[in-house]
């Protein structure tokens, strides 16, 4: 792996001096960074994937669902389509792409749209709904094109963007100097028993004087992913656990922590499910146990899943997934609330 990194490292350092590039023409205003005239909170990263931008989105959608006009705007990535759409309950993943139909399904009441270039996105979602009062943007962080009035960076506990290395040495997508954009910061995916002292360590590390919180994964309802029947999990499941995303860490050690029996059926993040893979999980299914069986999955990976005709008779459930904070949960949440009442105050 050093050897590797060595080798890469050239890579990275144009890689780096592309980016860095990129961001002094933003921040100079030589580019020019677009602003609306309403709210806009973007969530997104420093690095490639695996952060938990979907959850902490949802979480945000239910904070302000209730009192606000809102909508969420997507790249819509792994879909087939390259214009912009607007997501409807009856898409597939393959029209939107997994993570905004998974928006969609959870929150029909909301406006959910994909469009690559946000602010073409952004144009048609306002000329589209007039009446939105807020846009929320899914992963937009380096879309430096558009100016949000909120930014919330996430960055995972277990690799956090300081200890990361520029791509392709490393999965940041840019340099950590990226954090001075954050008006919050939000260590995810904590274990739930984490100290004082780490989280001060922590906030040490990354060194600046934006509000950081940290959040963990709190595992709900087992749902069937064609129908909304739920199970209970017990020791006497026998368990082929099928999941295409980037990080599966938190769940198998969910299944550890319950004592379940599972055997893992990996594959790469967003993958798009085909007839010939439903034959070989049906393969391996019948061969797992003879009895008291079912297919686990995720509930992003579920959206590619339900698509498949043939997999439709077997016992197919997903672990749905919410965030919740560690501490100073109202802060955040009053930094959110004050930002959109404030921004109506002045509108």
């Amino acid at each position: 792996m050093k050897a590797l990194r060595i080798i890469l490292f050239p890579v990275s350092i144009i890689y780096w001096l592309i980016t860095s590039i990129r961001n002094f023409l933003f921040d100079k205003q030589i580019f020019k960074s677009n602003e609306f005239d309403l709210p806009i909170i973007n969530i997104g990263n420093l690095s490639m994937g695996g952060a938990g931008k979907t959850p902490h989105c949802e979480y945000v959608i239910e904070l302000l669902k209730d009192n606000s006009k809102l909508a969420l705007l997507s790249r819509g990535y792994g879909r087939k389509t390259s214009s912009y759409m607007e997501v409807s309950n009856n898409d597939t993943y393959r029209d939107v792409g997994d993570e905004p139909l998974q928006i969609k399904n959870k929150f029909p009441e909301i406006t959910v749209a994909v469009e690559g270039k946000r602010v073409k996105g952004v144009l048609n979602l306002i000329y589209d709904h007039p009446n939105t009062e807020i846009i929320l943007l899914d992963d937009a962080y380096q879309h430096r094109s558009i100016k949000p009035g909120l930014n919330i960076l996430l960055t995972k506990f277990n690799s956090p963007f300081y200890k990361d290395y520029i791509f392709p040495v490393g999965n940041l997508r840019e340099a950590s100097k990226g954090k001075e954009r954050a008006d919050i910061i939000i260590v995810s995916k904590c274990p739930n028993e984490i100290s004082e002292e780490k989280m001060s360590l922590i906030k040490s590390s990354i060194s600046c004087s934006t509000p950081i919180f940290f959040t963990k994964i709190k595992y709900g309802e087992v749902v069937s992913v064609f129908n909304s029947s739920t199970i209970k999990l017990n020791s006497s499941l026998k368990i082929l656990l099928v999941t295409g995303i980037a990080n599966t860490k938190e769940l198998i050690l969910e299944l550890k922590n319950q004592k379940l029996t599972y055997k893992h059926l990996s594959f790469r993040d967003h993958y798009p499910f085909s007839d010939k893979d439903a034959d070989n999980i049906s393969e391996i299914f019948d061969k797992f146990a003879t009895e008291n069986k079912i297919i686990l999955t995720t509930e992003k990976d579920a959206m590619r899943l339900r698509s498949i005709e043939k997999l439709k008779s077997l016992p197919i459930y997903f672990m749905s997934i919410k965030i919740e904070f560690i501490k100073q949960k109202d802060d955040f949440e009053n930094q959110l609330l004050n930002y959109v009442r404030n921004y109506k105050e002045h509108s």
